[in-house]
């Protein structure tokens, strides 16, 4: 017999000698363990618990009172009617942000247009004669202290004290009050700042006038904000490169951090400033492309990247004798290079890519520039799919150009030039600019020499105003463009780290000791951002203003054609405000909302996870609809599959088409700890004048259905005398959902417009009623409508017009500019001539006073109140109270359809006399208290134990859901919370209305089984060192086990043998979970520490750029180049290290604990499993935990929020990745049809050839079940963990994870594209030689502080 033939007779023995399942056991003596008794066990336990917990919760009563309360019913839910009319408001919302940056816009270039340009406006800004309210040099005066009268004096009399930098020039002082609105922001609602980028010098003439003329755009923030108090940040961010904010807030900087922050390169503005676009970018990697000129190429190239968004495609092709695409994967099937869109994931491959280029050979530029323009005609054509199929560009980057290739130009760019040509020539040293200027010149592009690192950005940047020059030309036409979803940072009760002021570096202990008892980061606020582009209505200007020398020749009259794009104006839009218009209790218990844009990205999804241990994922603004939407597909589990009826969905919502679309989907929980398999139903619909789609989506079982109704609080029989609305909610013993809207006012800033809580904001407006009665105004929406046009006509966007303003500066004005509202110049006259007088007379008045009740909401929670008010009724309760005592009840809680919560103590708080009562006990961040089931499970039907409670509802309706914490061990006090879902039914239908529970002691919970399992049965216990028991819940955790250790394991780590038997045996169901949102620790190449000779000279070489990189931040903090060159723009270097991920600015991340490894489960070949498969090898993802330091605050798109940065110690680098795990639900019917324990027997598990038999039984009205196993044969288990592991594409999956990188599902291009007009052949600027004049020592320090970071 061969080899193979002894392997398979050895597995058959093996699969023959596995396990004998009860029917199949030869002698029923063989089983130690009896079924009998444990089904006894579990039966005693369950019926005990049963009828316990329904009395400690008063099942009975409340689901009584749900059945027989006249005010409520049951109707079915058209959500299409629904998504629709949701759709309508987050409209109306949207649209007043686009009406209030459309207002800034007229403004803005009405103004422009009047501005005198001063050419010295700059020299009294150095002298202290002009000042603008500067956000990083900004003085915060005391509540109470002036901004306004008194400025001109404290400025400019004889009293100044020069020395003081309260009095330097450009410094300026401003109240500042914390504003809830602002996420507790220090704030001046009264004026906006401006920030001023590094790398700008505010005094040159052309940002200092752009500075003067916007500061008379307060008037309209400041009207903005009156009519719509709803209005986030508003800001215009300027072509020259500062921001303008409203309201005005300090800038935060550090001595050791440069503020790298430019709206320039933020999303919202690219995407206004320019259609989109198809770049490629040809690098030369030529061998004189060595050293300093590599470095500078390099950040060139990084820097047009971080220029472009998801709207855009791109390559880069590098070229020397050949001409290759820089990354390999980005070609198509014929090996041609291929433009991809421009994602976090893929800028983030061709960032690593750059950072490892090597230069060589000579630099063949026709085949380069024949390569790029080929590939470009392509996309134009339509051959190859994707791209823009708008702005079309080549960037060329290299140290010198040899010819002009005015033969490719004809035979390519001829005569209609669609493709724009860019050059940035680098390297000091080169003297023939000529053929480069032609290049650009000759293409509609623009040229740029490049010489220094510091100056990379600013002359990146200037590629943006020529890619606008078609929209200015235009004139009329101002697309509103809206952004990507984008993180800021928010911390619990709106406490902003700018208010509490953290320093850095900080652990995340001293973080929590920072904020004491307010609370700990817990995340992010998204937002989305509306912009708009702000031209220059002149068609002509003058010389002067551009900084060129006269030439009469080619400008007779000194003057130049231009057309020129201002900047941007934008508002942000906090995804928190749209979901406010998306009433949750209308979607029910595991219905939610969700919205997708033109890419099909998400814009927010309950599934959507952006952050990674308190850090940012690289990727979270690029998550697709079809990565959250996880499919179950019975026939396959691959990753990545396409799905016919979720990818026709994705389509039509990227289309902005309506309908619905029902779908079968795996859905994690619990931190993708539990799963179930749900059919869904989807309704969606466009979302007007956006990019957006909205969609709602319902569980099939129980979402078609919602009890609806409340108590009508206009009615007099509900407002007897001591019985009106706010009697059932009396005491303190209550909650109501944080995040749900059910009475507020219009922020306004008055003390009493302002609560505390929701639950003192409901009291308030509860006693309103009570008092106004029929008067009370319960308001008409929850967000202002739509103004009508002139005669009477229904709202269109383009219906209201800004007034031409007639606007002229004062011409005394020239010695003394003070930015203050005091002085006439700056004031903007006549407020009322900016909009029609009728709409101003009716919205601008109170806006901010004006209340909204959700009336539908509130009166349902008042129903529910007076429903649930038996839980305050002592007396009610028949229940003795050594019940309690038996099962360790220490609370019990209701929670309700309209977001209410109530609970019950049964475990008196400690009173002053009792040991270790200590009222005054200080916040100890490193033994903090037990949270209050209140604090941390007032979130009703959001709250897993909702959820899973109304979900289980439909595997047994009589039973209680338990669970316990994760991996809880032996750590006390420890709670078990037990949940019942209250459905309320008339006829077939059926909805939930809401969930009752209890919080039990665990060890009062664990002993009373354990006694249990003593009384009932004679001869067997779970005691016996020969027994080992286990209660496991509906997804395989351990609830409890003889060892303590084990509790809120995962069983599959305890004992996978006796799992992978239950999933053979249909127990157990095991579901395949994709995480498509996951991040992989990489390991970052430094190269290797093994030299012991290189390592003193590193170390050495280290400690020399330390001390050139502290001379080159003394000479930029002290401002001391000025000594020799006084409008030197500065920069500091960005950082160009190998551990950066590309995410809108450079991340750096460095970890702890070592290399990440994988450790795989050791198992042994003689141990079987009762399966096909031989035992899983279970990957355990490395996870670092309270070593991470806060780096860096770095602003983010709006500016105005600093984005927490994590770091690590030891170098690895988050990258996005897919990962993958086996989740497992039970499946009580399998066990239910069976009618008796599942008996099974692991044999030839061991060398002793001894065997284990277990048995499984249902733990009635739980869900639970029992396992027994026999310890006396000691037989090697499988380990089976639920840690998601990387999906492994390995290099026989290389073109999976490429096409994944690189493949464009559907997505819809933008609606407007402007990428031609007739009239910019007139234009000439297109660029000339560097005019920055540098010291070569500090050309040499900077390039050294670049290296530092490498």
């Amino acid at each position: 017999m061969g080899r193979g033939g002894v392997a398979g007779a050895s597995v058959l023995l093996v699969l023959v000698g596995a396990i004998a399942i009860a029917q199949h056991l030869p002698d029923k003596k063989t089983n130690k363990i009896d079924g009998s008794i444990v089904e006894r066990w579990g039966d005693k336990f369950g019926t005990d618990l049963w009828h316990s917990l329904s009395q400690a919760t008063r099942r009975e009563s409340i689901q009584g009172q749900y059945d027989n309360s006249p005010e409520l019913k049951v109707e079915k839910v058209d959500g299409f009617s629904l998504v629709r009319s949701m759709a309508a408001e987050v409209q109306i919302m949207m649209q007043h942000k686009i009406d209030a940056i459309k207002r800034i816009m007229e403004l803005a270039e009405n103004i422009a247009l009047d501005h005198k340009y001063d050419k010295e406006r700059g020299a009294r800004l150095a002298e202290g004669r002009y000042y603008y309210i500067n956000a990083k040099k900004l003085n915060v005066l005391p509540e109470g202290g002036s901004s306004g009268e008194g400025d001109v004096d404290r400025y400019l009399s004889q009293y100044r004290d020069s020395s003081s930098e309260l009095y330097a020039p450009g410094y300026s002082s401003l109240v500042l009050t914390a504003n809830p609105h602002f996420s507790g922001i220090p704030v001046n609602t009264s004026h906006s700042s401006v920030h001023v980028p590094t790398n700008v010098f505010d005094g040159e003439p052309k940002v200092i006038n752009a500075i003067d003329w916007s500061k008379k755009l307060d008037d309209t923030f400041k009207d903005n904000y009156n009519r719509d108090p709803s209005l986030s940040w508003q800001y215009f961010g300027s072509s020259t490169g500062f921001l303008r904010q409203y309201p005005a807030i300090k800038w935060l900087t550090y001595d050791d951090d440069p503020d790298m922050y430019d709206a320039r390169m933020r999303d919202w503005y690219i995407k206004s400033a320019a259609s989109a676009k198809d770049v490629v970018i040809l690098l030369d990697t030529s061998g004189s492309m060595t050293g300093l000129r590599k470095e500078i190429a390099k950040h060139v190239v990084l820097n047009i990247m971080e220029t472009l968004g998801e709207d855009d495609f791109l390559t880069v092709l590098t070229f020397s004798d050949e001409t290759r695409p820089l990354v390999e994967c980005f070609t198509d099937a014929d090996g041609e290079p291929e433009l991809v869109q421009a994602t976090t994931e893929n800028i983030a491959e061709f960032t690593e890519a750059v950072n490892n280029i090597e230069t060589e050979e000579i630099a063949n530029f026709t085949a380069a520039l024949s390569t790029a323009f080929n590939l470009l005609s392509r996309y134009r054509s339509g051959k190859a799919r994707g791209g823009t199929g708008c702005n079309q560009a080549i960037m060329l980057v290299t140290d010198g150009v040899p010819y002009k290739y005015e033969t490719i130009f004809q035979e390519h760019n001829q005569p209609r030039k669609s493709v724009r040509m860019f050059t940035y020539l680098i390297g000091r040293e080169i003297s023939d600019l000529e053929a480069a200027k032609y290049m650009a010149c000759d293409n509609m592009g623009y040229f740029t020499h490049v010489t220094t690192l510091a100056e990379v950005k600013e002359q990146v940047l200037k590629y943006i105003p020529v890619m606008a020059r078609p929209l200015v030309l235009l004139r009329e036409q101002h697309p509103v463009r809206w952004t990507g979803v984008y993180a800021d940072i928010e911390v619990p009760n709106d406490r902003s780290l700018w208010v509490i002021g953290l320093k850095y570096p900080m652990t995340r202990r001293q973080i929590k000791e920072a904020q004491e008892k307010e609370g700990t980061f817990k995340g992010y606020k998204l937002m989305t951002t509306v912009s708009i582009p702000v031209y220059n209505k002149k068609n002509h200007t003058s010389l002067d203003v551009l900084g060129l020398k006269p030439n009469e020749i080619k400008n007779p009259f000194g003057k130049v054609r231009i057309a020129e794009l201002l900047g941007v104006a934008g508002t942000d839009v906090p995804i928190a405000q749209i979901e406010k218009l998306i009433p949750p209790y209308k979607l029910g218990v595991n219905g939610y909302s969700f919205a997708v844009n033109n890419n099909g990205y998400i814009l927010y999804h309950p599934d959507l996870r952006p952050m990674f241990q308190e850090i940012l994922k690289p990727n979270y603004n690029s998550v697709d609809l079809s990565e959250v939407e996880l499919i179950f597909n019975n026939r396959s589990e691959e990753p990545r599959q396409n799905d016919s009826a979720l990818f026709q969905m994705r389509k039509e919502m990227v289309e902005q088409k309506d309908g619905v679309c029902n779908l079968t989907v795996k859905v994690h929980m619990d931190d993708m700890k539990r799963v179930t398999i749900r059919e869904q139903h989807y309704f969606y619909h466009n979302i007007s004048n956006t990019p957006f789609t909205l969609g709602i989506v319902f569980p099939d079982k129980y979402g078609k259905f919602r009890v609806s109704g409340g108590i009508e609080v206009n009615d007099p029989n509900n407002r007897q005398p001591g019985n009106g609305p706010s009697s059932y909610l009396s005491g303190d013993q209550w909650k109501l959902h944080p995040d749900w809207v059910y009475c507020e006012y219009n922020y306004g800033g008055q003390a009493d417009r302002m609560f505390d809580s929701p639950e003192t904001n409901m009291v308030h407006f509860l006693k309103r009623l009570e008092e106004e009665k029929n008067r009370f105004d319960w308001g008409q929406s929850r967000v202002r409508p739509l103004p009508k046009c002139q005669g009477n006509r229904a709202y269109h966007p383009d219906c209201m017009k800004l007034k031409k303003r007639e606007v002229d500066e004062n011409p005394d004005d020239e010695d003394i500019d003070v930015d203050d509202d005091d002085d006439g110049d700056d004031d903007v006259e006549g407020e009322e001539g900016l909009v029609d007088d009728d709409y101003e007379d009716e919205y601008d008045d109170g806006m901010i006073n004006v209340g909204y009740c959700d009336k539908e909401l509130v009166q349902a929670l008042i129903l529910d109140a007076k429903i649930t008010k038996v839980f305050e009724e002592k007396t009610s309760r028949r229940v003795p109270a050594e019940l309690f005592k038996l099962f360790g009840i220490k609370l019990s809680f209701v929670a309700t359809r309209s977001g209410l919560t109530r609970w019950e103590e049964h475990t008196p708080p400690p009173a002053p006399n009792d040991p270790g009562y200590d009222e005054d006990t200080e916040f100890d961040p490193e033994n903090p208290r037990e949270p209050h089931f209140s604090e941390v499970n007032n979130e009703a039907t959001d709250e897993v134990w909702y959820k899973r409670a109304v979900e289980y509802h439909y595997n047994n309706p009589d039973s209680f859901v338990f669970s316990v914490p994760f991996d809880i061990g032996d750590k006390r006090p420890t709670q078990v919370t037990a949940t019942h879902a209250i459905f309320k039914g008339v006829g077939n239908q059926k909805a939930p209305a809401a969930v009752v529970g209890v919080e039990i002691d665990y060890d009062h919970f664990r002993d009373t089984f354990l006694n249990i399992t003593n009384k009932v049965g004679p001869g067997i216990s779970c005691a016996d060192d020969t027994v080992e028991c286990y209660v496991l819940d509906n997804n395989g955790f351990v609830v409890i086990s003889e060892d303590k250790l084990n509790t809120g394991k995962f069983f599959g780590e305890i004992d996978g043998t006796v799992l992978n038997s239950l999933v053979i045996n249909n127990v157990f169901r095991k579901i395949k979970v994709y995480d498509y949102q996951a991040i992989c620790l990489e390991s970052a190449d430094y190269g290797s520490p093994a030299s012991v000779i290189l390592t003193p000279f590193r170390m050495i070489g280290m400690a020399f750029n330390w001390i050139l990189a502290n001379i080159a931040y003394t000479i930029i903090r002290f401002e001391l180049h000025h000594l020799w060159n006084p409008d030197w723009t500065y920069a500091m270097p960005q950082m160009n290290d190998p551990t950066l991920v590309y995410d809108g600015d450079y991340y750096g991340y460095d970890y702890t604990a070592g290399e990440p490894g994988d450790s795989e489960a050791q198992t042994e070949q003689d141990a079987v499993v009762e399966s096909e498969e031989a035992y899983e090898e279970v990957h355990e993802e490395y996870s670092p935990h309270d070593d991470q330091l806060i780096k860096e605050y770095m602003m983010k798109d709006g500016g105005l929020i600093p984005i927490l940065q994590m770091t690590y110690i030891n170098k690895t680098q988050p990258k996005p990745c897919d990962k993958e795990v086996f989740l497992y639900e039970m499946q009580e019917k399998v066990l239910r049809d069976l009618g008796r324990p599942l008996k099974g027997i692991l044999r030839n598990c061991h060398d002793s050839s001894c065997e284990r038999p277990f048995t499984v039984a249902l733990i009635p009205n739980t869900n639970l079940i029992l396992v027994a196993a026999d310890t006396t044969c000691p037989c090697y288990s499988a380990r089976i963990t639920v840690s998601p592991a990387k999906v492994d594409y390995g290099p026989a999956n290389e073109t999976m994870y490429c096409e994944k990188l690189k493949t464009n599902l559907y997505r819809k291009k933008p609606h407007q594209c402007v990428n031609y007009h007739p009239q910019e052949d007139e234009i000439s600027l297109c660029g000339s030689g560097c005019s920055v004049s540098l010291s070569p020592l500090l050309l040499l320090v900077l390039y050294l502080v670049s290296r530092l970071y490498h």
